[in-house]
């Protein structure tokens, strides 16, 4: 059944112009991105004696604030694509027909997850060509790549659990994704709060609520038991939420 669901969710998806401009829209904007990191390291590295080339570290400069960069853009496209998914089938009363079926909310939940994941994906698939580009201009350097990724996915991950959720509660798509949009950008300013803050404990526990601090350690490739744990809560957590919430036709 979750097949069957994540399959519909997908096909319509694609059946709209929709996921041909956010992936079009996205890869324009992340390749600008990254031409522009590598040409200002390509600058830096010529303005400066030889001998001094060496400090500049290729993956500072641009892999990690080429992924940085990333996970600033789904702030706006996660929200763009999750709005629908609950507050257009409610507007519709489409969702009803879920109810029909022998379908658990769970199900719904998952599939629409997975199926808002999978448009995430072909995304990232497209920045696929930066490391060929990388290749070809000499740098051999591909440290830390793979954990820039993963930290991108799982960032993804809780914007779309989060997103699930907001779109959950209202009818009206636009609410919805201005809810989102809120909620991931509190969960940037409160790791702010954690280090403005002159309590340790309290900033400690900002720190760790915050999802800034766990992707930067991930994103360098120190990845925690405490980490991996953040993330998956935080996925059943949102997930367990928007169950709840479509739950509320039974009330």
């Amino acid at each position: 059944m979750i097949w069957t669901l994540w399959k519909k969710e997908l096909e319509s998806y694609f059946a709209s112009p929709l996921a041909y401009v956010l992936v079009g829209l996205f890869s324009l904007i992340s390749g600008v991105i990254f031409f522009n990191l590598l040409a200002t390291y390509t600058d830096g590295i010529q303005a400066i004696p030889q001998n001094m080339a060496q400090e500049i570290s290729f993956v500072e400069e641009v892999v990690l604030r080429l992924f940085a960069n990333i996970n600033f853009l789904m702030l706006v496209f996660i929200p763009l694509i999750t709005m629908r998914l609950f507050s257009e089938e409610k507007r519709l009363e489409t969702i009803d027909l879920y109810w029909l079926a022998p379908v658990r909310e769970w199900q719904v939940v998952l599939s629409k997850g997975l199926a808002a994941f999978t448009l995430i994906i072909a995304m990232l698939v497209m920045t696929g060509i930066f490391p060929l580009i990388i290749w070809g201009v000499g740098v051999r350097d591909f440290s830390l790549l793979g954990t820039a990724y993963l930290g991108v996915a799982l960032n993804a991950l809780c914007y779309i659990a989060l997103g699930l959720f907001c779109s959950s509660l209202s009818g009206n798509q636009i609410i919805a994704a201005l809810l989102s949009v809120l909620g991931i950008m509190f969960l940037w300013m409160i790791t702010w709060g954690g280090h403005l803050n002159s309590n340790f404990l309290v900033a400690e526990i900002f720190t760790y609520i915050g999802i800034t601090s766990h992707f930067e350690r991930i994103l360098r490739g120190l990845i925690g038991t405490q980490d991996i744990i953040y993330y998956l809560t935080f996925i059943f957590l949102f997930g367990f939420l928007t169950v709840k919430s479509l739950g509320r036709r039974n009330w």
